[in-house]
């Protein structure tokens, strides 16, 4: 009897043991850079989002684009629901990743897309006071960034 494959997924499904394991590591290596909020006392804020900056530029220079889309509140009454919207029309997005410079870990979401998948992603977010949210998106083999403030009048962190 031939053996029947139970799961067919798409032509374009890449998801190979190298690029789960490049990704958990990228993962860390951002955890592990932005450290503890105690361990940076008064920087914590810069210090924890420059580190998570560089892990995930590796040294490519960011570009302003209008291409990238947040769509985030201007004023939040609470820190702990904070809405967003995420979206690239650049073509070939690989990756989204979401920022917030006064938390005290900045890296709040990350998303990876297959070929031919719509780079768009709602979801809430936690800010633990009034701060940039900074968008980063990965397309090409380029990196573009867009950033709006956002008030908060609770912190959510907490």
């Amino acid at each position: 009897m031939p053996y029947r494959q139970a799961w067919h997924f798409p032509m374009s499904f890449d998801f190979s043991r190298r690029r789960f394991v490049l990704s958990a590591l990228k993962g860390i290596a951002i955890w592990r850079l932005s450290g503890s909020p105690s361990a940076f006392g008064g920087e914590a804020d810069s210090a924890a989002y420059d580190a998570a900056v560089r892990v995930l530029t590796a040294g490519r220079k960011p570009e302003e684009t209008a291409l990238l889309v947040l769509d985030v509140p201007e004023s939040a009454e609470n820190g702990a629901l904070v809405p967003v919207t995420l979206e690239s029309r650049l073509g070939r997005t690989a990756a989204l990743h979401l920022l917030v410079v006064h938390n005290p870990r900045p890296l709040v979401a990350s998303f990876e897309f297959l070929d031919g998948a719509m780079p768009s992603v709602s979801f809430r977010i936690k800010m633990n006071e009034s701060s940039p949210v900074v968008a980063l998106a990965e397309a090409g083999g380029r990196i573009y960034w867009c950033r709006k403030q956002v008030r908060v009048a609770v912190g959510g962190c907490g």
